[in-house]
């Protein structure tokens, strides 16, 4: 059997053919337990009624016979065929008369055999020769007595469920497919660099889910697109200032040597190679695939000795244990440019590194004393290259990388980071990360003030 190639074709053939087979299930159930007992109990009564019919009729004298025949024929719709005629046999389509011959030979006790004839009238008849006080009485009914068409019914329910199975297997399976169909569109458009209408997030919840996550997903991919090309303006704006002081401070040297200028030159150069180095380090970080278990007091005394010893005043305590399944690199890389921002924006305060742990969730957050963000800008610090001073001058401020790595690394591995205004003045940083296979002093608040 070759199957469809479409997802539809597919269902629908399954659902026609579970269906078929519970239909057929169905039929022969009920033919079992339910026809066949009442064929049976109807044959057996019909055999008693034949075999006494010929008993009464031997017993009966000759003379009470004609109102015997009449009685019979017109309460029971029997007839008794005396002499004989001719009779033939008959092929038995029916079981009810396969069971009708059983009933007679058990009350006759000898084999029976049933026969056909037409009368004049061109109605068929079915007779059995009985025993009656040692002679043999012809007994038959008529076929309109046996008014059943099993073939036609059994055609009919076949032909019916056929069709209602076909339309109800088509109709279930275009209703399945119809929201993969339109996640199949919208894919190709994804696939091409296009964000499409999101599709409707109704129907089954499982398909209502797939239709939210594939829409969010939507959203990832269009935010993705566009910091790329924002990071890709943003280096090549970053790149091409410096060159162009390079390339004309090195027309200038070429004239006349000048020392000044040449420490210009190297300072653009190594700003080009830290803007390029703080590049690969992020290519590094979302690389990493391994999850190891740590220690969050151990990491965090990490991230803050390293910053101790660029000249930053960092205030901490040690909380309770805390041990993460994380990927290292991506939480450290986080943290640390969380307290590089700190640093570089709180006017020179103590940056305070604390943690709390409720809900099976780690809050870690950093806190400096600087002039806060507003709140219309917390968000779009986040995108790369945005900047709350707009010079873009590394003097006044960073590469505008810090807080969007931020945001794409607790994205990429499913933590969430904002920006609040800190009480008493400042911000604060805090990164949420589930306390996954944490072993730890349960959800006590705990801080490292």
């Amino acid at each position: 059997m070759i199957a469809p190639r479409t997802l539809f074709g597919r269902t629908a053939l399954v659902i026609a053919l579970v269906s078929f087979a519970f239909q057929m299930f169905t039929i022969a159930v009920i033919t079992y337990f339910a026809l066949v007992p009442l064929g049976r109990h109807a044959t057996n009564d019909l055999a008693a009624l034949m075999v006494d019919t010929a008993e009464s009729w031997e017993t009966e004298p000759v003379a009470e016979r004609v109102w015997l025949q009449e009685r019979i024929s017109r309460v029971h719709r029997l007839q008794v065929q005396d002499p004989p005629g001719e009779a033939v046999d008959f092929t038995r389509q029916l079981p009810y008369f396969q069971l009708l011959e059983s009933a007679l030979s058990v009350r006759a006790g000898e084999r029976i055999e049933l026969r056909t004839s037409r009368a004049e009238d061109g109605e068929q008849w079915y007779w059995a020769d009985l025993p009656a006080a040692g002679a043999k009485v012809r007994v038959g009914f008529p076929a309109s007595r046996v008014d059943v068409q099993p073939w036609l019914a059994m055609l009919l329910i076949l032909s019916v469920g056929t069709v209602v199975t076909l339309i109800t297997s088509t109709w279930l399976a275009r209703w399945l497919i119809a929201p993969l169909s339109r996640l199949s569109a919208a894919t190709q458009h994804i696939g091409k660099g296009q964000r499409g209408e999101p599709l409707p997030e109704t129907g089954p919840t499982e398909l209502a889910t797939l239709a939210r996550e594939f829409n969010r997903m939507g959203e990832q991919v269009e935010e993705l697109l566009t910091n790329r090309t924002t990071l890709l303006a943003g280096i090549s704006h970053d790149l091409r200032t410096p060159l162009a002081r390079i390339q004309l401070a090195l027309g200038m040297i070429s004239e006349r040597f000048d020392q000044e200028l040449l420490e210009h030159v190297l300072r653009d150069v190594e700003g080009m190679n830290q803007l390029i180095a703080r590049c690969l380090e992020v290519s590094r970080d979302f690389v990493e695939k391994e999850s190891v278990e740590l220690d969050l007091c151990d990491l965090l005394a990490e991230v803050a000795m390293e910053f101790s010893r660029r000249g930053a005043e960092i205030r901490g305590h040690k909380g309770p244990d805390c041990h993460l399944r994380v990927r290292p690199l991506a939480l450290k890389r986080i943290l640390s440019n969380l307290v590089d921002n700190a640093q570089r924006y709180g006017e020179g305060q103590i940056i305070d590194i604390e943690y709390h742990m409720a809900d099976h969730i780690v809050e870690i957050c950093v806190l400096d004393r600087g002039p806060g963000i507003a709140e219309e800008e917390r968000e779009k610090v986040f995108q790369p290259f945005y900047r709350l001073e707009p010079s873009r001058s590394s003097r006044t401020g960073g590469s505008g990388l810090g807080l969007a790595i931020v945001r794409q690394l607790a994205t990429a591995n499913g933590w969430t980071v904002e920006l609040a205004a800190r009480p008493g003045g400042g911000t604060a940083a805090c990164v949420r990360v589930p306390l996954e296979d944490t072993q730890g002093l349960g959800a006590i608040p705990a801080s490292l003030r």
